[in-house]
């Protein structure tokens, strides 16, 4: 674990912990080189049991988010490999997370969630569209990172899954879509059922722990909310996939549409 103080491959000096969680820590840096703030995620290396699918998933996360090439992810400046951790330097992004917008000010307005939820669309499309076709597999309010100016950054590539056979089947419960906690395949349809998830928990500051029966009836929670809406959010989290939008564009053009209609 680094500390306050010390320096990092001669050049980032570290300033604070911004968050942990599992095997990572992720520090805010100072850049001694550029003169700028950096964002360094620490990935531990495991040791004993699991060790060999834990550096596997180590390495695949950092490779991807340095071929990774997309406004909405953060820049990787380079990474740093010590005998007993992963460092990748990343753009320091300002801002706060959704999960941290909710705790502030509760449920958000209809029109901020869809215009987010459009934008994780095109985010979430690009992963779907590369060869091969990389499956998020955690988006939750807490991985989304809105900027003062208005924009949305992806964090957090830890739980992406590319067609690798025996990997492990990571991301969030509650979140995480019926097939993906029962380890079956997974495709673009589970990214949507994610982000169904996140757009309920978005508009009714109610988390998923709150939905016993499995529906995510929006107006269930705040009945002053569109009922199209309900049926777009209800759409991405059925439980069976065929019945889901089959793609992020699927679902981008429903809510494009919503939101031309709100302001006719």
């Amino acid at each position: 674990m680094l500390k306050q103080g010390d320096l990092l491959n001669s050049r980032y000096e570290i300033q604070r912990i911004l968050g942990s969680g599992g095997f990572s820590r992720v520090y805010l840096a100072y850049d001694r080189e550029q003169e700028r703030n950096r964002a360094v995620k620490e990935i531990r290396k495991s040791q004993g049991a699991g060790e060999e699918i834990h550096t596997k998933i180590m390495r695949q996360e950092t490779e991807l988010i340095r071929r990774l090439n997309y406004p909405y992810f953060p820049s990787v400046e380079e990474v740093v490999e010590e005998e007993e951790a992963l460092y990748i330097v990343m753009e320091y992004l300002e801002g706060e997370t959704l999960e941290q917008v909710l705790k502030r000010s509760g449920p958000q307005a209809q029109e901020d969630v869809v215009r987010w939820a459009r934008d994780m669309c095109l985010v979430l499309g690009y992963l779907h569209n590369c060869r091969p076709p990389v499956i998020y597999r955690d988006m939750k309010p807490g991985n989304i990172m809105l900027q003062p100016g208005g924009n949305l950054r992806l964090i957090d590539f830890g739980a992406v899954f590319t067609g690798d056979v025996g990997a492990p089947n990571l991301g969030t419960r509650g979140y995480a879509a019926p097939e993906q906690l029962a380890g079956e395949k997974v495709d673009s349809r589970t990214d949507i059922y994610g982000l169904g998830v996140t757009m309920y928990h978005l508009l009714t500051g109610q988390g998923p722990g709150h939905v016993p029966d499995g529906k995510f009836r929006i107006r269930r929670c705040r009945c002053g909310l569109s009922r199209r809406l309900d049926r777009i959010v209800r759409r991405c989290t059925c439980s069976d996939p065929d019945l889901r939008y089959h793609s992020c564009e699927e679902l981008r053009k429903d809510l494009e549409n919503f939101a031309k209609r709100k302001k006719l």
